[in-house]
């Protein structure tokens, strides 16, 4: 963005950019001045600076403050899958009341409805999409020449690639215009929402004092006698994120299903579970909660479950695009199949709380060389920050599955490092 309008226009531009390590999922906050006089000097942006402020991913929402850097008068620009005329009534609402004040002009739309009907990533590809919303209203260029400079730097940059990624590309420009809404607000904030802590309130006090004030983004607040002296810091963090970035989750049909064991062995983020357990430990499941009597002479009495945690999947897809369980009568159905999240993920919060409960299977009696008795072993590497689809930390979980607590990582930097030992939380457990 800041690119493209200090290559191609006369305006100046600087940017100073925060960012967290996820590898997929991110938290980067872009701080970018543009002026028609040279800037001399690098900063962030303070609080009541912003004249435009957008938000990529919807669940920033609840997350985070968005508007604290705000001015009076501000853009909000929002990715959204919500209805214009419904966005308001998603929103907290302190947020609401923000807006309110400041007199904030809203702006939504729904970049990966957008990336998906014209090709781009499977969906997920939305930053050509946001960049040109962000020119259509942000006063920063007209918005003709915005557009004009928008399909320049493609050109520049994807016309090696081939005219389709260029044309791709070019309908999404054209089409983020048709999808962009500004929304209208009430006089008076009305939303019964509430901003999320960083990671629940049952999380370990370290969990919740240090590490959810540096996941809020705030840990220059953090005095130095707040950090471990030793440089230690607690294992197993990375589950109390709850960073729920998936678009879609795994759908599990109990009665196709195989018990290959395929799911969990390719899951890049340990997302998805096997467990066996009798029928009298069914008795306090939710409603809705699956499973099926576990195949083999071995298992004899047990039933078994692959469950999803639906806050730590990432959506890759993976597990759907292996499993081997196709339904004779519709062979697009399989045993896992990929639905839109908000279909599933309250049902399957109350499963995984559930799930969570069951004792481990007995190390002892695992056949490892059969994966539906391996997987049923507990990883001690989970939901970190890798990339999705990643084909490195699957390899890593299976190490901590079968060798268990007694193994020694030595990591030096690469990908490696940044999911696997970079705070504020870690994946090992």
């Amino acid at each position: 963005m800041a690119g493209s309008v200090g290559e191609e226009t006369d305006q100046f531009v600087q940017g100073y950019f925060v960012y967290d390590s996820k590898k997929a999922g991110a938290v980067t906050v872009s701080h970018l001045r543009f002026s028609p006089r040279p800037i001399r000097s690098s900063y962030l942006i303070e609080d009541g600076e912003a004249s435009f402020i957008g938000c990529h991913q919807p669940q920033f929402v609840d997350r985070f403050n968005l508007l604290e850097k705000a001015a009076r008068g501000a853009v909000f620009l929002l990715n959204t899958d919500e209805a214009p005329e419904k966005v308001w009534q998603t929103l907290p609402r302190s947020m609401q009341e923000e807006m309110l004040e400041k007199d904030i002009k809203l702006w939504v739309i729904n970049a990966y409805a957008v990336a998906k009907a014209t090709g781009m990533g499977m969906g997920r590809r939305i930053n050509t999409i946001m960049q040109t919303c962000f020119f259509a209203i942000s006063g920063v260029l007209t918005r003709e020449e915005a557009i004009e400079k928008i399909k320049n730097a493609v050109e520049k940059t994807y016309g090696r690639k081939g005219r389709k990624i260029v044309q791709r590309n070019f309908d999404a420009i054209n089409a983020s215009l048709a999808a962009l809404h500004e929304v209208t607000l009430p006089d008076a904030a009305d939303s019964d929402i509430e901003f999320q802590p960083p990671v629940p309130a049952e999380a370990p006090d370290f969990v919740r004092t240090i590490t959810a004030t540096l996941i809020a983004g705030k840990g220059d607040e953090l005095p130095v006698s707040a950090i471990p002296a030793d440089g230690s810091w607690p294992l197993g963090t990375a589950a109390w994120e709850k960073r729920s970035i998936a678009l879609e989750l795994p759908k599990w049909d109990a009665e196709l299903c195989i018990e290959c064991g395929k799911c969990p062995f390719v899951c890049p983020h340990s997302a998805i579970r096997s467990k066996v357990f009798t029928e009298d430990e069914l008795k306090d499941a939710p409603e809705g909660f699956l499973s099926r009597p576990m195949k083999g002479k071995e298992f004899a009495g047990l039933h078994v479950a692959y469950q999803v945690a639906p806050d730590d999947c990432t959506g890759c897809g993976i597990c759907a695009d292996v499993c081997p369980a196709r339904d004779k009568t519709n062979v697009g159905h399989k045993s896992l199949d990929m639905v839109p999240k908000d279909e599933i993920i309250e049902q399957n919060r109350r499963n995984w709380a559930f799930f969570e409960q069951l004792r481990e299977y007995d190390r002892e009696k695992i056949a490892w060389p059969k994966m539906k008795s391996a997987m049923l072993s507990q990883p001690l590497f989970e939901f970190s920050g890798a990339c999705l689809g990643c084909g490195e930390t699957p390899y890593i979980r299976l190490a901590t599955q079968m060798f268990g607590d007694r193994m020694l990582v030595a990591n030096a930097t690469g990908c490696s490092s940044i999911y696997g030992g970079n705070l504020p939380t870690t994946p090992y457990t």
